[in-house]
């Protein structure tokens, strides 16, 4: 699940006893698509451990 669970988030932020910037997306960003080939591309390391989980 891509789900967050916001209060073992914010408990785990403060159970390290600093203070911290959280930021919560709504699981979409323009050219999200682009942007995670181009990481395959540039990213051997990446594309190895992608095409051992999917190819």
């Amino acid at each position: 699940s891509m789900a967050t669970s916001f209060t073992k988030a914010s408990l785990g932020a403060e159970g390290i006893g600093a203070d911290v910037n959280m930021i919560m997306g709504n699981g979409y960003t323009k050219g999200h698509a682009e942007f995670t080939l181009q990481e395959l591309r540039e990213s051997p390391k990446l594309r190895k451990i992608f095409e051992e989980l999917y190819a």
